[in-house]
């Protein structure tokens, strides 16, 4: 909201007012600032109360007296003086004394001479002293609210209505802040007591101070240092008035991470408000942002409420934690990945055909897992394309959900136009089937191919007559790596694998043109048992192994560029945030996979810093999180439904118990 000031005196901090809706009545104002009505003027004009007589306020006295905090315009008020501000005192009434000119009423009030002189009064026939009732606010139930009460027998009149908690002494204008649209409301969201003249002529954005602005809904920043602060040390700093001194009475509301002091001073009647952190609608912004800093971080609620409670720090129940997620944290996950992953494509669609590797992880080991996520990564940007989550049931079983988290992927990136050259993924079954059918180029991650053949040579090596093979392990293994990236073809993979059977016989030349003669020197073995031997058991075994119909076929379609470990590492990334011992909701399992996501797409390529010693990786950045923030702070949050529907627009499978009857 702009700053208003008095078009005479811009200086001038008392009660401003807005031009009228009437349009006769605005019509004189105009004729009052410019002398004539003009075609073209400034909507927001404002005047502040010196240009009023003392007949064109409502209550003139009560706020001379120090029971009104703001005047209030009669209907069809038009001003008249163009003089210095008279009845706009510059100060509250809690601080200060009223102007010189005041109208006489019940208690006489003698001006002093600068704020820190306390108020005297005198009281004739009446008591004014500060009353205080229960009443229910947005924050907490039956708590003490202080309100100022005029007592003339036994009639009481309230002349203060319940304003909001402010870390300042209660100034200016009562104003209610903007609410954001919500959903639900949670359990600390109740309902809120506002007072508004009923004065026709009264507009909301047209009583301003300088210490209203300052406290009527700020924007919410979560970049805002925060402390550990202990409740003893807060109210030393409302023991004693700051005007005279004197013992106050103190009282606080507590909401979880929030707390609220009120301070009040029975012998010069200074009253002031403060609290522990913003309130955005009615929410306290503390503790909204604690169950986004643990949801965005893959953090776990349990154990941050056990710190919390080792502390002695305050905090929210899980409830709480649950609502925030589903109604704000979770739609802004969705929505800031769906963004990042179309910007990522259509930078990709500008390159063309693209190269990419995929590879299935399930949350439990075995064929008992409840989910499965496929994720596709361009391998030349080593960033996560597309991650596809899914539950067994909807597949008929944890086998098939490989085959159908790729199908998905390939569909998402076929729907926004990028177009897949080759890919590289294991050897399943049912994959190689798919990809033939779908006339995808299929190239096999080598660590798999050769993880799959270590395992059956370690058998082999423990068997009788084949102890020799044990020395041969390590250099087979690094045959499949060699033969695979030193490679540009498949039929040059397969002959720089068959010269394996004669090296292994001390056998250098070959009869395949494609790879005639081994690359290594030529020299004397210093160990001349390590050489199988020509019709030997060992070699027998060891060919029939090595060079059967399938694993020579495997072998061609090694992939010769790119390999599937950054997928491997991605997935090690994952457990992170959702670990395996820990059972997740759909959704829940999906977000926290989105976040892995955007964590490993922000830190995958960055650079090393080398030392002395060896290169050690630099520290990991987390842009990502100040993002998710800032959309939930300042988008979602004000306005969640758009990006609920986003959300609700994911289908979601129904649970694993739901194919079961219940028990009668």
């Amino acid at each position: 909201m702009p700053t208003k000031r008095c078009y005479f005196h811009p200086d001038c901090r008392s009660t401003l007012f807005s031009l009228p809706r009437d349009g006769e009545v605005r019509d004189q104002w105009l004729k009052f600032i410019f002398n004539s009505v003009p075609q073209n003027y400034y909507p927001n004009l404002a005047l502040c109360a010196a240009h009023f007589t003392e007949e064109s306020f409502h209550n003139l006295r009560e706020f001379n007296a120090g029971f009104a905090q703001r005047l209030v315009l009669k209907d069809g008020a038009v001003p008249t003086l163009k003089t210095e501000a008279v009845y706009g005192p510059q100060a509250t009434t809690s601080q200060q004394g009223a102007s010189s000119q005041e109208l006489p009423t019940t208690s006489t009030l003698h001006e002093v001479g600068c704020q820190s002189d306390p108020i005297e009064t005198e009281t004739v026939a009446t008591e004014i002293k500060p009353k205080m009732r229960s009443v229910g606010t947005q924050l907490s139930m039956g708590i003490q609210a202080i309100y100022y009460g005029h007592d003339v027998g036994t009639q009481t009149t309230d002349m203060f209505p319940d304003v909001q908690l402010s870390s300042t002494p209660v100034r200016g204008s009562v104003f209610r802040p903007s609410k954001r649209p919500r959903l639900v409301f949670d359990e600390e969201e109740e309902s809120e007591l506002n007072v508004e003249p009923t004065d026709s002529t009264y507009n909301p954005d047209s009583v301003v101070t300088e210490e209203s602005e300052l406290a009527i809904d700020p924007q919410p920043d979560h970049s805002d240092n925060k402390y550990i602060v202990f409740e003893s040390c807060l109210r030393e700093l409302f023991v004693s008035c700051p005007i005279c001194k004197t013992k106050c009475v103190v009282q606080s509301r507590r909401r979880r991470t929030f707390v609220a002091f009120t301070q009040l001073c029975e012998k010069c009647n200074y009253y002031r408000q403060w609290q522990s952190q913003p309130i955005v609608g009615s929410t306290p912004l503390g503790n909204l942002l604690l169950s986004a800093a643990t949801y965005f971080t893959g953090g776990s609620f349990k154990q941050l409420e056990k710190i919390f409670k080792a502390m002695k720090l305050q905090m929210m129940h899980f409830v709480t934690f649950r609502i925030h997620a589903r109604n704000f944290i979770e739609p802004t996950i969705i929505h800031q990945w769906n963004q990042d992953q179309l910007n990522l494509i259509r930078q990709l669609q500008e390159g063309g055909n693209v190269a990419v590797a995929g590879d299935m992880r399930a949350d439990t080991p075995g064929h008992s897992a409840k989910f499965g996520s496929y994720t596709i990564l361009h391998m030349e940007t080593n960033k996560i394309l597309d991650l596809q989550l899914v539950q067994s049931n909807e597949v008929g079983g944890s086998y098939h959900m490989e085959k159908v988290g790729l199908k998905r992927c390939l569909d998402k990136l076929e729907s926004n136009g990028l177009a897949v050259d080759y890919i590289v993924t294991d050897r399943h079954p049912q994959i190689q089937k798919y990809l033939r059918d779908r006339n995808i180029t299929q190239f096999y991650d080598v660590w798999h191919f050769e993880k799959g053949l270590s395992k059956k040579l370690d058998k082999l090596s423990k068997m009788k007559d084949c102890e020799v093979l044990k020395k041969w392990l390590h250099s087979i293994k690094n045959h499949v790596y060699w033969s695979a990236i030193s490679s540009e073809s498949g039929p040059e993979k397969v002959a720089k694998w068959n010269s394996l059977q004669n090296h292994i016989q001390n056998v250098h030349v070959h009869e395949n043109h494609l790879f005639p003669k081994c690359e290594h020197p030529d020299k004397v073995s210093r160990d001349p048992k390590k050489w199988f031997q020509p019709g030997s058991i060992a070699l027998h075994k060891v060919e029939k192994l090595l060079y059967n119909k399938r694993v020579l076929k495997d072998i061609e379609k090694l992939s010769h560029n790119f390999q599937t470990s950054s997928l491997e590492a991605f997935h090690s990334l994952i457990l992170r945030f959702a670990p395996k011992n820990v059972i997740f909701p759909f959704i829940g399992m999906l977000c926290r996979l989105y976040l892995a996501a955007m964590h490993y797409n922000e830190n995958a390529n960055r650079e090393q810093a080398t030392t002395t010693a060896k290169p050690v990786k630099i520290e990991p950045t987390y842009n990502h999180i100040d993002d998710l923030m800032s959309l939930l702070l300042h988008k979602v949050f004000v306005d969640p439904k758009p990006y609920a529907e986003e959300l609700h627009a994911i289908p979601i499978p129904p649970p694993l118990s739901s194919q079961y009857e219940k028990p009668s």
